[in-house]
């Protein structure tokens, strides 16, 4: 699995890339309705306790809590998102007036940007905080605040990860990462994206807030 390969080639992901392998794991190929997800968040708190940080082991998820009221800082928000991730993945939804930077499936945030190629170049595509649903989206705008002034919104790259550019905006102090497709074709970026962690320290000492927090809450 893509997130345990990660995991021993980046040792400071290591952890959350560990338990969201496991958590999947147990998922599987469920489709569960959303009632089901109450249960199948519980059970994997228990099955995951042992392996879970500290802040994990005794958060008990409200998985409706969460889908109504989402909290990503919450600890208890990583057994939420993940069963809520595998209703949502497979679940007929469709926001009815989604803005350019909501999910068109969910009306959640983005968590982050994919780059796929497209003509000459590489076209922006934001994927969904919640059902990984991708749309497309302009480049060099912010997807929070909608800046598109070359001179606030930046892009920052690091040694080594060829397959990833961090984007910031001035204007609001957000960033999200993009992952580059043709860097990398094996990426999954929903989970190359926990593989960041060192980015998403370095950004947090920049002042810069994440548009939406990964399930490790960075």
């Amino acid at each position: 699995m893509r997130a345990r390969l990660l995991a021993a080639r980046y040792p400071a992901s290591a952890e959350v890339l560990e338990l969201v392998a496991a958590a999947y794991d147990l998922i599987g190929d469920a489709k569960p309705a959303f009632e089901d997800t109450q249960a199948l968040a519980e059970r994997l708190q228990i099955a995951l306790r042992s392996q879970s940080p500290v802040p994990l082991r005794d958060a008990v998820p409200d998985v409706a809590a969460y889908y109504n009221n989402p909290d990503p800082f919450a600890p208890s928000s990583f057994f939420a998102r993940m069963a809520l991730e595998a209703w949502a993945r497979h679940a007929p939804l469709r926001h009815p007036d989604p803005a350019p930077n909501e999910c068109p499936r969910c009306g959640h945030a983005p968590q982050l940007g994919v780059l796929r190629p497209a003509g000459n170049g590489n076209a922006l595509f934001l994927a969904c905080s919640l059902c990984r649903q991708e749309w497309p989206f302009r480049r060099t705008t912010c997807p929070e605040c909608g800046e598109a002034d070359p001179d606030k919104v930046g892009f920052y790259s690091t040694d080594g990860r060829d397959s990833v550019q961090t984007q910031t905006c001035q204007s609001c102090q957000s960033y999200l990462h993009l992952l580059v497709v043709e860097k990398d074709l094996e990426l999954v970026p929903e989970v190359d994206e926990l593989s960041l962690l060192e980015l998403d320290v370095w950004a947090a000492e920049q002042g810069l807030h994440k548009i939406w927090p990964n399930l490790a809450g960075m």
